[in-house]
């Protein structure tokens, strides 16, 4: 008997908020989501040491008497609903009141508010929780909070922490997610007493959008509207064109909240399916309104999450929308198709012409390219000198170099003989393995072969931090890149690894950008590699490998498949992927009942 006892407050206390303040960035979406509850029209951000040492939001928004000063420090202490049917009913982003108590548990915290009616300000001081101080002060109308030395009194909790530059990425992306939300807020974020993020109250989401990630930004998205009686979506997606290595550019919000929900997720996938790039992400700023009793927002501590009702009508609704914004995008007057010989003559409309986007049209029939006499190898396929067979090799490396290639299937796939079967290779795949084996080779010999480019792109990489990017540049130059500062926030590529002078380098550029945002950037796998250069090197082996679709001819067919038996791991790709599909002679004679 005795041994159930009710836990002390602190205990209490650090339990909740460690259910709600996860890290710094934690820290600053409960602090921003009150600022926009509070009607702010300005809001600035300033960080230090990742947050860690310092993470200070100051508002214009209503601010607080004395009074509510104190009392918001209070467990479930909220302005924000006071009966159970207020929560089938929320219009404002916070609704628990454990915010504010949970960040002063493991914090030390100043609070300054003031009403624009009142004369003076409020100023309260916090330390693990403990009320230490309050007093009236001299204060601009609204709130200022200032969060320091954060977890001091957890430092079990704060050694889970990552690097300050890791917590600073976290920052930016809730900082660049609530910018979003709500644009006709002025917002700055400054870390390290330098401006990192800057964007003006704008009356659109798409000039919002252009600030945050660029004036070119704007010609790669799509609109997205529909409305029905009780279902609303607006906001943007990319063109099939504009893919990223990441999620760190899809947000999705419900009701006005920033929210992980994997119905959305799954139909943007799924209206991407056909047209995106195996491992690539699409980019999505998307707005779904719906009655407010259809959505359940207290599924998470955080908040991160909500819970829809009638989920499956909710993802068949946003897929088809989503797929009709990209079927529109690449079905336009000049795509008009003619019927097929023998096909059906069915009446049509006057003036009607049918259109087939391409992307959906009948494919070719099936063929196998065979080989004719040998041409010129293209560049990026070199003859490996020859392998001993005995070498250490598995069963199907040796099975690779022993094969005789019968052709191409589909101008994608090596059909490759052996003597106890077939193996179909993906080209791609084969040739980015033999692509990122050499590179991580070279990465220890100094910085990668450049290439000046005569007529230099110019990218506008919007709200990025000058300073940020100049710390990447040490690493940007030793793969090969040359990035000048042009002005504002664009920026010139006079130089561009040779690897990638005839692909697509801009784009394979702002991949690296965006993996060099990742916060595990700097994690060493087990090979020693860290995860940064890993990712890098697998975004130029992508960019720098031959295509699916793209002809080769014998003696660059027996170069790629000697340089694959080469490699520590010709089984799959960099990104896992597989290379080869085996298919036994032995399953093939018993489908002709041979055997």
């Amino acid at each position: 008997m005795g041994r159930v006892q009710t836990l002390p407050d602190a205990v209490i206390n650090h339990i909740a908020a460690g259910e709600v303040v996860e890290r710094p960035a934690s820290v600053l979406k409960e602090l921003l989501e009150n600022a926009l509850d509070a009607q702010a029209r300005t809001i600035q951000v300033m960080v230090q040491g990742g947050g860690i040492v310092l993470l200070q939001v100051d508002d214009d928004g209503c601010g607080m008497d004395a009074e509510d000063a104190v009392h918001c420090f209070t467990r479930h202490a909220t302005s924000k609903i006071s009966l159970l049917d207020d929560l089938d009913h929320l219009t404002t982003l916070g609704f628990r009141g454990e915010a504010l108590p949970s960040i002063a548990t493991v914090s030390r915290l100043q609070l300054t508010s003031r009403c624009v009616t009142a004369s003076l300000g409020t100023r309260v001081q916090m330390e693990g929780g403990v009320l230490h101080d309050v007093a009236p002060c001299g204060a601009p109308p609204g709130t200022s909070i200032r969060v320091s030395d954060l977890f001091y009194n957890t430092p079990a909790r704060r050694k889970f922490l990552k690097q300050p530059a890791t917590e600073a990425s976290h920052i930016a992306q809730c900082f660049t997610t609530l910018a979003l939300a709500a644009p006709t807020v002025h917002m700055t974020l400054s870390m390290n007493d330098r401006p990192h993020i800057q964007v003006h109250a704008t009356a659109t989401l798409g000039e919002r959008l252009e600030m945050l990630f660029g004036a070119e930004f704007r010609d790669q998205v799509l609109p997205v509207e529909e409305q029905t009686a009780d279902f609303q979506v607006s906001g943007y997606i990319a063109r099939a064109t504009l893919h990223r290595a990441t999620r760190r550019q899809q947000f999705f919000f419900v009701n006005g909240r920033a929210v992980q929900n994997r119905v959305l997720s799954r139909a943007l996938y799924e209206a991407y399916r056909t047209v995106l790039p195996r491992d690539r992400h699409p980019v999505a700023c998307v707005f779904v309104t719906l009655p407010s009793g259809e959505v359940d927002v207290n599924v998470h501590p955080a908040k991160l999450e909500v819970r829809v009702r009638q989920e499956s009508r909710i993802y068949d609704q946003l897929r088809r929308v989503f797929q009709r914004c990209l079927q529109d995008s690449v079905a336009g007057p000049g795509l008009a198709v003619l019927p097929a010989p023998g096909s059906l003559d069915l009446p049509a409309l006057p003036g009607a012409v049918r259109t087939v986007p391409r992307m959906w049209q009948e494919p070719a029939p099936v063929s196998v390219r065979h080989f004719e006499a040998p041409m010129e190898r293209r560049q990026g396929l070199t003859t490996s000198p020859a392998l001993d067979l005995h070498a250490g090799y598995p069963e199907a490396g040796r099975a690779i170099l022993e094969g005789v290639p019968l052709g191409q299937l589909h101008n994608t796939y090596i059909v490759l003989q052996y003597a106890a079967g077939v193996f179909l290779v993906d080209q791609h795949a084969a040739h980015e393995r033999v692509v990122y084996e050499r590179l991580r080779d070279r990465l220890h010999s100094g910085p990668f072969e450049a290439q000046r480019v005569l007529f230099p792109s110019t990218l506008d990489l919007g709200a990025t931090e000058p300073a940020w990017i100049a710390a990447c540049l040490p690493r940007l130059e030793a793969l090969g890149f040359t990035l000048e500062h042009f002005g504002g926030s664009i920026y010139r590529l006079p130089g561009v690894p040779a690897l990638l002078a005839e692909r697509d380098y801009a784009a394979a550029l702002m991949d690296i950008l965006e993996i060099l945002r990742s916060p595990d950037a700097d994690h060493v796998l087990d090979e020693g590699l860290p995860r940064v250069f890993h990712h890098l090197l697998t975004v130029m082996a992508c960019h720098g490998a031959i295509r699916a679709h793209q002809p080769l001819h014998h003696d660059e067919i027996q170069a790629l498949l000697r340089d694959l038996a080469g490699t520590a791991m010709p089984f799959t790709c960099p990104h896992g992927r597989p290379v080869l599909l085996h298919i036994a002679l032995a399953d093939i004679e018993k489908k002709f009942l041979r055997c």
